[in-house]
Formats: structure tokens, sequence, C-alpha cells
């Protein structure tokens, strides 16, 4: 078969240049780019393309904001939750016995029990705005401040900026989830953490290593053979984890974790499996908190620091957050880190980051043959691909300076295409730690804004590009480094430093 012909009530189809072969040549060679250029060319909502090797053959492409609302509203009949389920299995390399509870009635259906259902629900529970979000809000952020302190100190030369908050980033987070056992303390465990990315990587590369796996559900599985082989480096690196990980739970470091983690532990324990599978989950559940969070960190931070109006318009809008007390020549500065959502501009900033960076491609199955926007169907076990670059510049939802990067943009706004931002997912699929990750990132921009300057070594601000090898990521980190100078703002010299939620 060199071709696949177009179906009437299917979506278009675009035949490829080379037949057969020639768009997983096209994806393998541009990544997610080859979406955007097809689209570009061909100004189609929706498109169907041919890629050898994927279930059924064929793959749906959604160019439009529209389209995306279309897909929303059918979760069960286009699924993300089957997807999610079949990966993590591959990624994290789990047992038979956790496969299947893992498999086992994904979409939540009647009273039978879901390990992947009853995990989500107590995961959104925990996470969204309450108590133990700030409790873990708290801890990220006494973390980072601690880290921050060493730029008082006259003997901190220069520093690579995406290294930094990728550490320290990573270091606080882990806390708040782990508590003071916290395994990513040893620098051989947060590499390992920080090593699991390119095991997703690896997982999906997935134009011509896809395998099917229908025995157990209607999911092509994605990875490559023989990761052990095949990528060595991120396969050791995710043992090592597991390994750190079964050390936690042995030693009790649960007692003292969050509840956040206590609540998913229960779930895991309640279908009875072993320390060793509860590892392997925390080893990927783990590593979803910050494989975007860190490099949307960055970006924010980066923007907020090379754009000199844009710093001072920050400044003067955290100011009522600061709380100044002088005493007998001491000067104390707290920071009210609770209301760090409600400043209007850091909101937008990391909105307008999401919006320019979150470039990658959200995927969804199709269940069972199913019409989207009662015009076209889309067949069962079908693979859906969404994206973000054609929603998120699109012009006609954001207007003629869709290209350019616009702090202010979710200010001046007073509404977008609901459709047109997917920053943090949609529907039924929302990050769910998409509080966790704006608390901390909006933290550690304030604190760096109101306590210090950051200049680069080479006098101007570069922008270092974006490292988009990796499908997996939604967010991608830059290309280049970002050499800096971070030293105390005038007139804040020998301040202390608190925070209160």
């Amino acid at each position: 078969m060199l071709s696949v012909p177009p179906s009437k009530a299917e979506p278009p189809f675009i035949a490829p240049k080379i037949p057969y072969i020639g768009h997983a040549i096209g994806l393998l060679q541009k990544k997610f780019k080859y979406y955007i250029d097809l689209s570009l060319k061909h100004g189609l909502r929706i498109y169907r393309l041919f890629i050898p090797g994927m279930p059924t053959g064929s793959v749906y492409v959604i160019n439009s904001p529209d389209m995306v609302l279309a897909v929303q509203r059918q979760p069960t009949k286009l699924s993300f939750w089957l997807i999610q389920t079949s990966f993590a299995v591959r990624m994290a390399g789990l047992s038979q016995k956790a496969a299947k509870a893992l498999r086992g009635n994904v979409l939540g259906e009647g009273s039978k029990p879901s390990l992947f259902g009853d995990g989500m629900l107590a995961t959104h529970k925990l996470l969204k705005p309450c108590d133990e979000l700030n409790q873990m809000t708290a801890v990220a952020t006494r973390k980072i401040t601690a880290s921050m302190e060493n730029f008082e100190k006259e003997t901190v030369g220069p520093i690579e900026l995406w290294s930094w908050v990728n550490h320290e980033m990573t270091l606080s987070i882990t806390e708040s989830v782990y508590g003071p056992k916290n395994p990513c303390r040893d620098p051989e465990v947060e590499q390992a953490f920080l090593l699991v990315y390119k095991t997703v990587k690896a997982s999906v590369d997935w134009i011509i290593n896809v395998v099917r796996d229908f025995e157990d559900n209607a999911v092509g599985v994605l990875s490559y053979p023989f990761p052990s082989v095949t990528c060595a480096k991120a396969y050791a690196g995710r043992e090592k984890l597991v390994s750190a990980l079964e050390r936690y739970y042995e030693a009790g470091g649960l007692d003292s974790a969050s509840q956040y983690l206590k609540a998913r532990s229960k779930t895991i324990e309640s279908f009875d499996l072993s320390v060793n599978d509860k590892s392997r989950f925390e080893a990927i559940t783990g590593h979803a908190l910050l494989a975007n969070t860190n490099p949307t960190a960055f970006w924010t931070l980066y923007h907020l620091f090379s754009d000199p109006s844009l710093l001072e318009e920050v400044r003067e809008q955290c100011m009522p957050l600061l709380t100044v007390d002088k005493n007998n020549g001491t000067v104390s500065c707290t920071i009210d880190i609770g209301n760090i959502r409600n400043v209007p501009i850091l909101s937008s900033l990391l909105h307008e980051s999401l919006r320019h960076y979150a470039s990658g491609t959200g995927s969804r199955i199709v269940v069972e043959d199913t019409m989207l926007d009662n015009r076209f169907l889309l067949k069962k076990n079908a693979f859906i691909f969404m994206p973000n670059h054609s929603y998120h510049f699109n012009a006609s939802a954001w207007g003629p300076t869709v290209q350019d990067f616009d702090a202010l943009r979710f200010i001046k706004a007073k509404s977008h295409h609901a459709g047109a931002f997917r920053g943090f997912g949609g529907g039924a699929n929302l990050c769910p730690g998409r509080f966790l990750a704006a608390n901390q990132i909006l933290s550690m921009c304030a604190m760096f804004a109101l306590r210090y300057e950051i200049t680069p070594v080479s006098g101007n601000w570069a922008h270092p590009g974006t490292e988009d090898s990796n499908m997996a990521l939604i967010v991608h980190p830059p290309k280049t480094v970002t050499n800096v100078e971070i030293t105390v703002r005038r007139g804040w010299e020998g301040c202390s430093w608190a925070f209160r939620m």
C-alpha cells in the first residue's frame, strides 16, 4: 500500500510527497513543526495523515481552536487517559499486575475500582486551591528562598540561568511533595529524576517504533524496543530513581510527606501493589510535576528581567504584597505569597510565557467511531494530534501581534477564544498541578523582582532559542546558555527576607 485514499466521511486527507513514508519522514525531521507547515500550506481546520505503524494507519491533526473544543466535549470517546495509561506502563516499566490494574476501568465507568481514575481524583482534590496546596507552596518557597540567600554573598559569581532554575525548581517542588526525606536531596537521584524526561523522549519518538497492544486495551503502546539498550542512559536513570524511591518508602519517608503524596500512595496500596511498582508509579508521576514547570519558570523569569519596563511594572504591582518593618537599624521584609496569583501583570506574564513556549502537541485516541462537530467521522483506534502552536499563534484568535511576546496580552484582552490557549491543557484534561506550578513560578519571580537585579554577563539579553527535539514535552527548555550575574538591588542591601501565606 503506497497511500491511503481519502474517505468522504473522514477529515480531508493530505497525501505524502513520498508514498507511504513521507509524513513519517517529515515528523522525524521537523517534529511538531511539520504539523505547522502542513497547516499553513493547506489551511484546513482538521486533516488526516497516513503514518505507517500507527493503529488504523491514520492520524487526525486538529488545526482549529473550534475543533479543539469539539474534542474536549467528548473526553470518553476521544480519550487522553487511555494514551496516558499505556504510556505510563511502558515508561515506568510496571509489572504485569500493576499494568493490568492501571489499565483496568481507565474511564471510571460504573462502580468498578479504577486505579487511574481514583488517583486522578485524589490529585485534583489536593492540588486545587486548599490548605494542602498552601502548605506545599510554603515548603517549596522556603526551599528556594534559602537558595536565593546565596546571592547575598559577594563570593557568588556568574551562574547559568537555566541550570539554576532547573535545579532549584526540582529541589523545591520535590521537597514540597516528599518532605524532609526527599530523595532528590541526593545529587545523583536529582540527576536521575531529570534524566527521566529522556526516557519520555525515547517513548514518544513514536513514528516508526509503534507497536500494537490490543490484548488488554485498544491503545497503541509507543516506545523503543529494548530500552535498556536503545536508551541506556535514561533507562539507568529511571532504575536509579526507582531504587531511591524504594529506599524512601522503606525508610518511612511517607510519614512526613505531603498529604498529596499520602493520598496517591494510599490509592496504589488499595490495589495491593508492591513497593517497587509504587516507586515506578512515583518515578513518572513526580516527573510530571517538573517536566513543563521548570522550563516555564525559566521563560517567565527570562522575559521578566530582559524587559526593563516590564520589570519596573512588576515591582510596582508586587509592592502591596511587601511588608517592611524597621527596628533598631534592621530591616525585615515579608512577602505575602498567598496572594501571588492575584497580581495581574505576573499572571499575564505567566500565561503569555505558556502561550509562546507551550508549543508541544496534545494527543487523544478514538475509543469508538465518533462524529466530531457533527461533520467529521473519526474512526476507532486512530490517534488525534493537537499541536498547540496552531492555536497559540492563530492570528484570528490573538490579533496582528500574535507573533510578539506581549507580557500584558492577558490584561489587555477582555477575553480570548477558549480553544486558543492550551497552556494547561483543557476540558477534562486540565493539568491538576497547574496551581502548584503557578504558585511556585510566580513566587520565585516576585522574590527575584523585589530583591535582586539579574544582568547578562555579555551585557545584552540574547534569546537562547528553544530546544524542541523532545516531542514529549509541551514546554521546551532553552537551546543555548544564558550566563547572568545576580546582585542585591540598590537600597535593599542588608535586609532580612521572609514570606507568609
